[in-house]
């Protein structure tokens, strides 16, 4: 372990990787197989070189999408946002609180069989068109330098809601799987909770929880272990928008710039 006795603790949806695309074409071609009788505007699954068009085709379905997705932590939560979107009711969940309510009339075992919906889809496309998936999840600008840099400073892990094997592709293709050693990283399989993550972490390494730092772009990710200690540090080039910086500056996180990423210091 790193002398300094620091751990950084990156997400990887949306920290790491910008997959949102991949993302909203695997929701999409699972919702539409799960609810026949849906009102988007698609007869049949996208493939990999159409999604893109599509987005700019339907810029109101993909901006609901995106805005939607902060709220929520894993694949099931998919289901939850393209339901609002379906049902055209995006405007009765405004934070997190509604986005929750909402997710408690949708009974677990439906959830639970969309997340198995969701990722045999990803499953089938990565194995049948592995070039094309790995290219539809490029790492964001300047985190591959940044990561190689914060590793001469810190303990690198991951905590992420995304499968285990996905990771390792990736991490394998954006040639950052030297920094990350297997047991440092614990994926969607290991628990529901990034506090669970952080919590195995602390005790794997034996550091106070005040030595670890936590970099998410999901602001309700950070607010479920601030009261551990770890330092949190909300990813602006992510996931989220003005709705979740300002929580995150109320909850006393660091909104974090990914020109500042690299310049992430030990505190002495």
């Amino acid at each position: 372990m790193k002398t300094s006795q620091q751990i950084l603790v990156f997400d990887f949806d949306g920290v790491i990787s910008n997959s949102i695309h991949e993302s909203f074409m695997t929701a999409l071609n699972a919702y539409i197989k799960f609810v026949p009788d849906h009102s988007f505007p698609l007869k049949k699954p996208l493939e990999s070189d159409a999604v893109f068009q599509f987005e700019k085709e339907h810029p109101e379905l993909f901006e609901q999408f995106y805005q939607l997705m902060p709220m929520g932590n894993r694949a099931e939560d998919y289901l939850l946002i393209l339901l609002l979107i379906d049902r055209k009711e995006t405007g009765k969940v405004t934070d997190q609180s509604e986005f929750d309510e909402f997710k408690g009339t949708i009974p677990i075992e439906i959830q639970e069989e969309f997340h198995k919906a969701f990722y045999e889809s990803r499953l089938s496309f990565r194995q049948e068109y592995p070039a094309v998936w790995m290219e539809m999840h490029k790492p964001f600008p300047g985190i591959v330098d940044a990561v190689r840099s914060l590793s001469q400073r810190f303990l690198l892990t991951i905590a992420t809601s995304k499968d285990r094997a996905s990771v390792d592709i990736l991490l394998q293709h954006y040639g950052l799987s030297r920094y990350f050693k297997p047991e440092n990283i614990l994926d969607k399989d290991f628990a529901k909770s990034k506090r669970f993550h952080l919590i195995r972490f602390q005790k794997e390494h034996r550091v106070p929880f005040e030595s670890i730092h936590f970099i998410d772009d999901k602001v309700l990710h950070l607010v479920s272990v601030k009261d551990l200690g770890v330092k949190c540090y909300l990813a602006a080039w992510g996931f989220n928008a003005e709705r979740e910086h300002k929580i995150a500056i109320k909850e006393g996180f660091t909104l974090l710039s990914l020109e500042n990423l690299e310049k992430l210091e030990i505190p002495q």
